[in-house]
């Protein structure tokens, strides 16, 4: 396997710069990667997002599981920290109207898609 030593040492000097930059400022992004488990449910609820598909509290719980054991009271005080910051909201569901889905506000989405684009190499 061949190694592009320019591409590595693009995502490399990207990735720590990433990290000075967000580092410094006060957005969805620095409130999502501040651990690996708010970083876990921020990618889950953004990817849900962009195949359009709804993801609970329950769902979320479930997926962060295998890799955190982060119990389903603190979980959901993060989610409450980032609804209070305006990042996400929660949507009563259609389907079973005890249960909340769990969507990103337009801010999260537009500072995601910015974020993105540093790790595009050509």
């Amino acid at each position: 396997m061949s190694i592009n030593i320019e591409k590595v040492e693009k995502i490399c000097t990207n990735l720590l710069q990433d990290i000075l930059d967000v580092s410094q400022q006060n957005n969805s992004i620095k409130f999502f990667r501040k651990d690996f488990t708010t970083m876990t449910m921020w990618l889950l609820i953004i990817n849900a997002h962009f195949k359009n598909k709804k993801i609970n509290i329950e769902d979320l719980a479930r997926a962060v599981a295998p890799a955190s054991k982060i119990s389903k009271p603190s979980l959901r005080l993060i989610l409450e920290n980032a609804k209070h910051k305006g990042f996400i909201k929660f949507v009563n569901s259609e389907n079973d109207h005890r249960s909340w889905n769990v969507e990103p506000e337009e801010i999260i989405i537009k500072e995601f898609k910015v974020w993105v684009e540093i790790f595009k190499v050509n």
